[in-house]
């Protein structure tokens, strides 16, 4: 079967995806000493999404998922979003409270 040529992504981990995964461990030490139950969740969320639209880079998807390149896209781009929206709640949920 031919590879598919819709989108040239990269095959390695970009220094973005490098950039979102240590802010994820920087945000899993920051609630084990001062967060709460709701951005604990909150941030476990977000790893649970950053993990596949990170993860998922070309080389991974043309040895695993040869058939559906044209559908993990989408899924990583959902993934992606998904992620950049829960940072958002975290940033609103953590320092809200510290506004008032």
């Amino acid at each position: 079967m031919q590879k598919s040529t819709h989108w040239n992504q990269e095959d390695g981990i970009s220094p973005i995806s490098w950039v979102a995964m240590l802010v994820c461990i920087a945000l899993f030490i920051y609630e084990h000493f001062w967060g709460n139950g709701f951005t604990t969740m909150v941030v476990m969320l977000y790893c649970s999404f950053l993990l596949p639209s990170v993860l998922l880079t070309r080389r991974v998807q043309e040895k695993y998922f040869l058939y559906t390149l044209e559908y993990i896209r989408p899924f990583r781009t959902f993934t992606t979003v998904m992620s950049v929206a829960f940072v958002c709640l975290w940033l609103i949920a953590t320092y809200t409270p510290l506004i008032h």
